[in-house]
């Protein structure tokens, strides 16, 4: 599933990709869930071009 235009998200590693029984797709950020830090926004206002807690997410090669 595609996700939205969303910016820094797109390729960070707290980056998940959701959607609902309607077709819609949401980027949410698993930040705070997983490192208890709550000033991250679970549905960031997309884009972000900025983020002081963005980490390159690990890139697998395609075959």
């Amino acid at each position: 599933m595609p996700g939205p235009p969303a910016g820094l998200c797109n390729i960070c590693a707290f980056q998940r990709v959701v959607g609902n029984t309607r077709g819609s797709v949401f980027s949410m950020c698993e930040r705070a869930k997983l490192t208890g830090e709550t000033e991250y926004a679970k549905y960031p206002r997309l884009p972000v071009w900025e983020c002081p807690g963005y980490e390159p997410a690990e890139v697998t090669p395609e075959r």
